[in-house]
């Protein structure tokens, strides 16, 4: 009863926050063909006939005429095999009631375009756009034929955008435009005239002469296609020629520096020594955890900086969960940012516990000043490692690299408007990957190669070290062995670390100095998730969206097609 309950509730509540992808209605329009007889007194009679495929339950078909500015729709009826179907009106939309289930439906529309014809002294135009792109719904095959009151041979004739060149005069006069398949959002105004005497009931426009402008507008249109043509035969050179060319020289600087760098590892590789233990440390250990883990800093990596502060005398262990602070100075900075936040403002009295970390983040005003505190530890660990000379100053070059993207950006506006779609997705890809280059390219110097490298073996080889040869180690090697291993959340060397632990020999044990070794390992695993609790307490996250849209056809009409 709970499960059926709750399924009902989910359902529920998809249906309200997506009320529209919820109820959608699966259709396609197939056939869409519509007949404009013009009349003698300017209005135009429109008959439409639509056949919908559907797939699933549906309630009817919508229709969204929007006249011209001076023109209205009037007398909107819907047939379907001679039977008149109801029909409700919102606004400019039509909702044609006609219910069913997986069917295929033809519906036949009628309407009269009141003033939908322009009179002027010599020729008389029927300039409309029968949708537009608000239409949200693709057309597979539509054809649009306008029909004068009587025959005639004087006509002019063309279309905008997706009618360009899709007419054809028949012998009556009457113009024939085939668009075939139409995408939604898409405009496609039509343009026809005839002389002003085949239409003497209707009222005149403008006492002017007009049939010049008209086929001054067609030789434009006609001049304007030819420059586009020009112009994308030219940006077509330019993707089969240029962005090749961009590609090779791109490539060809990525093969030159990972050729320098394999280079260098491989004078590591021939110059390091054989690995014994844990590398020497030439910076501290949260900051050789930062630079060797692509610059980040795991949760537990705070838990290895409070661990290494006890390696080093800066604090004391007291009890299983309990530190003190002994020495109130240190000379990084960003170990006194540590010492600072957890015996200051979480701890008191140079004190610190778990249950004060666990107290301190419980409470949620805290949660702005933990995540500030850890990003001033971070970017103090930052200043330390940017403080060595560990990358190469490759400033002039990677900024080069990434002004040659500029290049490539005026055609990833040009490709796309002249329909070059796979040269603009070449040409997409290759503009992120040399900004993203551009943005990642810092080559190490010698130092700071041979600390990566260094490190990098000690994680591989760590794992096969054996458990006499690890006992051999001094306990301060063994501390940042497995500080590092906490700090880095490397499983495989905090599990090698557990194994060497465990089987550790009794006469190890009479040294004094192991007295702190074992108080590290001992309160570790605590450290560790304390420190890692704490972090996805404080951790939040949040999400926005907007949307807008608009669009219209000549003389702010339009429309298209849909269903419900």
């Amino acid at each position: 009863m709970l499960k059926k309950w709750i399924t009902s509730l989910l359902l529920a509540a998809l249906l309200f926050v997506f009320p529209h992808q919820s109820l959608a209605v699966e259709f396609s329009i197939t056939n869409v063909k519509m007949d404009a007889y013009l009349q003698n007194n300017g209005d135009v009679k429109v008959e439409e006939t639509h056949t919908y495929v559907f797939d699933g339950e549906f309630n009817g078909i919508t229709r969204e005429v929007i006249p011209k500015k001076g023109a209205s729709i009037r007398q909107f009826t819907a047939t379907e095999n001679g039977k008149n179907l109801r029909i409700e009106k919102e606004d400019d939309l039509y909702k044609i009631h006609r219910k069913g289930e997986d069917e295929t439906i033809t519906v036949t529309l009628y309407y009269t375009v009141k003033n939908g014809i322009q009179v002027y002294q010599d020729v008389a135009q029927f300039y409309w756009p029968f949708f537009d792109d608000r239409n949200e719904s693709s057309y597979e095959n539509l054809s649009i034929t306008v029909h004068p009151p009587v025959p005639t041979e004087d006509v002019i004739a063309f279309g905008y955008d997706a009618a360009f060149t899709a007419e054809s005069i028949q012998e009556d006069g009457s113009v024939f435009f085939k668009l075939g398949y139409v995408p939604s959002n898409t405009n496609a105004d039509i343009r026809v005239a005839y002389p002003a005497g085949l239409f003497p009931k209707a009222p005149t426009t403008a006492d002017k002469p007009m049939k010049k402008d008209i086929l001054k507008a067609e030789q434009e249109l006609i001049e304007q296609a030819a420059a586009d043509a020009k112009t994308k035969e030219t940006l077509s050179t330019i993707s089969t020629v240029g962005i090749p060319a961009f590609t090779i020289i791109f490539l060809l600087l990525l093969l030159r520096d990972w050729m320098s760098a394999r280079s260098r590892r491989n004078d590591l590789m021939r110059e390091g020594t054989q690995f014994h233990s844990v590398p020497k440390l030439i910076m501290s250990l949260p900051a050789t955890i930062f630079f060797t883990n692509n610059h980040y800093l795991q949760p537990q990596a705070m838990a290895a900086g409070l661990l290494d502060l006890v390696r080093q005398g800066y604090v004391t262990k007291s009890a299983d969960d309990m530190f003190n602070r002994v020495r109130s100075k240190s000379p990084l900075k960003h170990e006194n940012v540590l010492m600072e936040w957890l015996f200051d403002k979480i701890g008191s009295q140079h004190t610190f516990s778990f249950n004060d970390l666990t107290s301190y983040t419980k409470n949620k005003k805290n949660h702005t000043n933990f995540h500030s505190f850890q990003s001033q530890w971070r970017d103090a660990i930052k200043h330390e490692v940017d403080s060595y000379s560990l990358y190469e100053n490759k400033t002039t070059y990677r900024f080069l690299i990434g002004l040659s993207s500029v290049l490539l950006l005026p055609f990833l506006f040009l490709f796309p408007i002249y329909d070059l779609l796979g040269s603009f997705f070449a040409a997409l890809l290759l503009f992120f990957m040399v900004i993203l280059y551009a943005c990642v390219y810092r080559p190490k110097t010698w130092e700071g190669a041979q600390i990566a490298y260094e490190w990098r073996q000690f994680k591989a080889r760590f794992k096969e070290t054996p458990q006499a040869e690890w006992e051999k180690w001094s306990d301060d090697e063994r501390m940042r062995a497995y500080i590092y291993g906490l700090g880095i959340s490397s499983k495989e060397v905090y599990r090698k670390n557990d194994e060497l632990i465990e089987a550790l020999t009794p006469s190890s044990y009479n040294d004094g100095d192991t007295a702190l070794f074992y108080s590290i390992i001992y309160i570790g695993p605590d450290t560790s998730s304390s420190f890692r609790s704490a972090y996805q307490s404080t951790s939040s996250s949040g999400d926005s969206s907007s949307s807008s849209g608009g669009g219209g056809g000549t003389g702010g009409g339009g429309g298209g097609s849909g269903a419900f």
